[in-house]
């Protein structure tokens, strides 16, 4: 795929998601009982993620893309872009992974696990704000402060090529499994054991839950989750193999693998939009919602010499 067909594919989806990741936000921020639910913080601040990198990151591969070169070419540059993409993509996976967990505590045990405030710090908010705080903070030390290396940047590749903390073995394997690896396997077990759960207790006719309540909750986290690990797998399956047992493999086509990431936030502004039936239902009303003039029946009373009005329709 030349970068030409890239520039294009990134352009089509990237309007539509920006006004989708708009008008998404507007319906949090407007309507206070979507934002105040517990199940939603975690979309919530997924979202606005997903916006920045949006706005902020993707334009930078855009430019590569259609210049064919890094530009401005310098250092600083190259710096700010492989912090932020790294950053946000991690943070993504992250809260992603988080957020497959949680659907456990609220779907199985809200009641003991979330129902005191000190409870909802430590099973709630604290792993948002780690998810928030960490990829940043890495990234920061190893790719901004860089203590251990200095890296020569190729202005000439895509993500200026790669920091200089991938030589060290034990440092870049380290970043591989713990930002990569690890959160992909959290969020393919933890959908899959949540459904097993369900269908369990359906079967064992265990009325712990009330499934009816859950299955929507259920369905969103599988259709966003499957964007996740249907465009990361194959990238984190090619490195690991390449890592233990063939260098070569699938080299080719690993820059492919690597692009295909970012349909993650190009698409997920619209996966997202599917799982909530309440925003489509309000935009309809909207657009659907017939608009009447305002007619003014009036009768004249002779005695009192006055117009009276009798009905008026909008």
């Amino acid at each position: 795929m030349d970068h030409l067909s890239k520039l294009i594919v990134m352009l089509i989806l990237e309007i539509p998601s920006i006004v989708l990741s708009i008008l998404i936000l507007i319906y949090f921020g407007m309507y206070r009982e979507a934002r105040s639910e517990l199940r939603n913080h975690g979309w919530f601040i997924l979202l606005i993620v997903n916006f920045f990198q949006l706005i902020i990151n993707l334009p930078m591969p855009l430019s590569y893309y259609y210049l064919n070169k890094i530009s401005p070419a310098t250092n600083a540059y190259c710096v700010w872009w492989t912090w932020c993409e790294y950053s946000l993509n991690s943070i993504g996976l992250f809260l992603m992974a988080w957020i497959s967990i949680e659907r456990h505590i609220i779907v199985f045990h809200s009641h003991t696990m979330l129902e005191k405030r000190w409870k909802k710090w430590i099973f709630h908010f604290i792993p948002l704000i780690f998810c928030l705080i960490w990829p940043p903070l890495f990234f920061f030390v190893f790719v901004v402060i860089s203590p251990f290396c200095t890296t020569e940047w190729d202005f000439n590749t895509v993500l200026c090529g790669s920091p200089c903390y991938f030589t060290d073995v034990s440092l870049s394997q380290f970043d591989f499994n713990f930002d990569l690896v690890i959160p992909i396997i959290i969020i393919m077990l933890a959908n899959v054991t949540l459904v097993i759960r369900v269908i369990y207790q359906k079967i064992s006719r265990q009325q712990v839950i009330n499934w009816r309540h859950h299955r929507k909750m259920v369905l969103q986290l599988w259709i966003i989750s499957s964007l996740y690990i249907g465009f990361w797998l194959p990238n984190i399956i090619t490195i690991l193999v390449q890592i233990t047992i063939l260098p070569s493999f699938m080299d080719e086509q690993l820059e492919t693998m690597e692009f295909i990431v970012y349909f993650i936030p190009l698409l997920l502004p619209m996966v997202c939009l599917t799982a909530l039936p309440e925003l489509i239902k309000k935009v309809k009303n909207i657009i659907t919602r017939p608009q009447f003039n305002v007619i003014d029946v009036v009768h004249y009373n002779r005695r009192s010499k006055q117009m009276i009005t009798v009905v008026a329709i909008r």
